[in-house]
């Protein structure tokens, strides 16, 4: 005979997530929200702005269409995006089921949107000691490797390449001759 199980407690009381049956809840690197009382959830793409190192650049996922909040989603929590430092350095080289790269299309559409890291809630944990404000943890990673906080923004380091001047001749049509 199967075992069977209260259901009618799993779902109530304390400890109810240590129970038999229950799911573990798992905490990925880059997700966080809003300090205000809205607590939107966001995804950090990049914890400082170059020169900036009071900002930071989130995308908030609720703005998101269904497709490339899956398709976001499963890049954060993909074995590559949990190992990045930094996910924006990640989601460029990604792309979209649609075939898009990730980082140009949040940014092209406006997604990203720069934000004080103050305001903005990493969470990695369920209770208050799994969360920490940006501005905290940006200070203790700026500590850790023995730099400011500024020091930890992501430089662009591509070759700087200007678009080539479109050169177009008009002709004037009095100048033209007919073809034979």
């Amino acid at each position: 005979m199967a075992n069977l199980m209260n259901v009618n407690q799993m779902a109530m009381g304390p400890g109810a997530d240590n129970q038999e049956g229950s799911v573990k809840r798992t905490y990925f690197k880059h997700v966080g929200e809003l300090a205000d009382e809205s607590k939107a959830k966001v995804v950090v793409v990049f914890r400082v702005v170059p020169g900036e190192p009071n900002n930071c650049l989130v995308v908030g996922t609720k703005f998101l269409s269904d497709l490339y909040h899956e398709g976001l989603m499963k890049a954060v929590e993909s074995e590559g995006g949990q190992a990045s430092e930094e996910l924006g350095t990640f989601l460029a080289r990604q792309t979209f089921a649609d075939g898009t790269n990730m980082l140009a299309v949040l940014n092209n559409d406006n997604y990203i949107k720069k934000f004080k890291t103050k305001d903005i809630v990493m969470t990695y944990g369920p209770t208050d000691e799994g969360r920490i404000t940006l501005n905290k943890l940006n200070e203790m990673i700026a500590k850790e490797k023995g730099v400011k906080v500024s020091d930890l923004a992501v430089e662009d380091d591509s070759p700087k390449t200007e678009a080539p001047a479109k050169k177009s001749k008009k002709t004037d049509a009095k100048e033209t001759t007919a073809k034979e």
